[in-house]
C-alpha cells in the first residue's frame, strides 16, 4: 500500500482479558498493521452504548471502515453504522446465542448488512449458511493464524517445582483456558486424580485467568480436595508458550470452542494434543493423525497413558500436527486475507 491509499479501520470486539476475541483481536490488528499503511483502532464492544456512539468514533477517527468480532456482542451495534463493516464470528455466537430468539434477531440484523461474514473453521462455516442461508456468498473462511514465541529462559517444570512442590521430571498434562463453564476445566479432574495415586509422576496442570468468579471458587475448592492436579494463575504470553513447549500433552475439554488457539500453538510447539471431541476441535484434529480426540473421562486416560508409553506416536503426531498448522494456518495468510477485505470495504466507503 501507498501513502495515499492509506487505510484507518476499527476493529470493535469483546475485548476482555484472556478470553478467545480478545487475542483474536490483537492478533488481527497486529498482522494489519504490521508493515502497511493500515491502523487499526481496537474499541470494545462493552465500553460502547450505541450505534450513535461508533459512528462518533468512526467520524473523530476517520476510519475508512470497520471489522467486528462476535456477531451478538458487537453486533448490536453494527445496524446503522456509518461505514461498511464485516462481521467476524466469534465462537459463542453460532455455537450457543443462535438459541436465544433476541440474540438471534442482533445477530440477523447485524449480518444482514454486513459486506462480509468471516468464518474460523469449516463446522462454523456450515452453520452459518444453514442460520442465514440468505448471506450464505458473503461467508468466508479463514482460519486463525498462528505464531508462538516461547521463553527460551522461563523453565515449566522448574516454575511448578519452585512455586508448588511438583518434582523435577514429572510429566505435565495441560490445560491453559479462562475459568469459565464452557471450557469444562473439571471435566477430567477426579478421573487424573486417581490415576495419580497410582503413578505419581503424573500432573495435571490448568494454567488460566479467572472468568467467573462464582466458578473459578468452585474448581478451587474442587481442586484442593485432589492430589496431582493444579490450578495456577494465567502466564504472560511467551511463558505460557514456553509451559506448552515444556509439557508432555496439551488438554482441551471445552464443551463449545471458536477455534482453539492453544491447540494450535501446541502444534506449532511440537507438543501432542488430547482433545475433547466436539466439532470445532475435529476440525484441526485429525485422530491419531495430528492429535488424539477422545469423548469421555475414560477414553481420555486411556489416550494419556498411550502418549506416555508410546514414543513413537508422540513422534508421529507432534510431526504431523507441525505440518499441518504450517500449511492451514499461516499469519500471511490470514494477513492477506484481511487486508483484501479491509481494501474492498474501503472501496465501497
Amino acid at each position: 500500500m501507498h501513502a495515499s491509499n492509506t487505510m484507518k479501520v476499527i476493529l470493535i470486539a469483546p475485548l476482555r482479558s484472556h478470553t478467545g476475541n480478545a487475542s483474536s483481536a490483537h492478533r488481527i490488528r497486529d498482522i494489519l498493521e504490521c508493515n502497511t499503511d493500515v491502523t487499526c483502532e481496537l474499541l470494545s464492544c462493552h465500553n460502547i452504548t450505541s450505534v450513535e456512539e461508533l459512528n462518533g468514533y468512526i467520524g473523530t477517527l476517520q476510519a475508512n471502515c470497520v471489522l467486528a468480532i462476535h456477531a451478538y456482542r458487537s453486533g448490536h451495534l453494527l445496524p446503522g453504522c456509518c461505514k461498511p463493516y464485516a462481521v467476524i464470528f466469534g465462537g459463542t455466537d453460532v455455537n450457543e446465542h443462535h438459541q436465544n430468539k433476541h440474540k438471534m434477531e442482533v445477530m440477523t440484523a447485524a449480518l444482514q448488512k454486513a459486506r462480509f461474514v468471516i468464518a474460523f473453521n469449516r463446522p462454523m462455516l456450515l452453520k452459518a449458511k444453514e442460520l442465514w442461508p440468505d448471506i450464505c456468498d458473503r461467508i468466508i473462511q479463514q482460519p486463525q493464524g498462528i505464531i508462538t514465541s516461547p521463553s527460551k529462559t522461563f523453565c515449566f517444570h522448574q516454575h511448578l517445582n519452585t512455586h508448588y512442590g511438583v518434582p523435577l521430571g514429572s510429566h505435565i498434562f495441560l490445560l491453559v483456558a479462562g475459568i469459565r463453564p464452557v471450557k469444562d476445566p473439571l471435566f477430567l479432574v477426579k478421573y487424573f486424580s486417581a490415576w495419580h495415586h497410582k503413578k505419581e509422576t503424573v500432573w495435571f496442570v490448568i494454567v488460566g485467568a479467572s472468568l467467573n468468579e462464582e466458578f473459578t471458587l468452585e474448581c478451587k475448592e474442587a481442586i484442593d480436595r485432589l492430589s496431582g492436579v493444579l490450578l495456577i494463575d494465567c502466564l504472560p504470553q511467551d511463558k505460557a508458550h514456553a509451559a506448552i513447549r515444556d509439557s508432555t500433552a496439551l488438554i482441551n475439554s471445552s464443551l463449545s470452542e471458536g477455534m482453539c488457539a492453544a491447540i494450535l500453538e501446541a502444534m506449532d510447539l511440537d507438543t501432542p494434543v488430547i482433545a475433547r471431541n466436539i466439532e470445532a476441535n475435529a476440525a484441526i484434529v485429525q485422530h491419531r493423525i495430528t492429535g488424539l480426540l477422545y469423548q469421555t473421562p475414560e477414553e481420555f486416560l486411556d489416550e494419556a497413558k498411550e502418549i506416555l508409553s508410546n514414543q513413537t506416536l508422540r513422534t508421529s503426531l507432534a510431526c504431523e500436527a507441525k505440518k499441518y498448522v504450517t500449511k492451514h494456518h499461516s499469519v500471511d495468510e490470514e494477513k492477506l486475507c484481511y487486508l483484501q477485505i479491509i481494501q474492498d470495504l474501503s472501496n465501497n466507503t
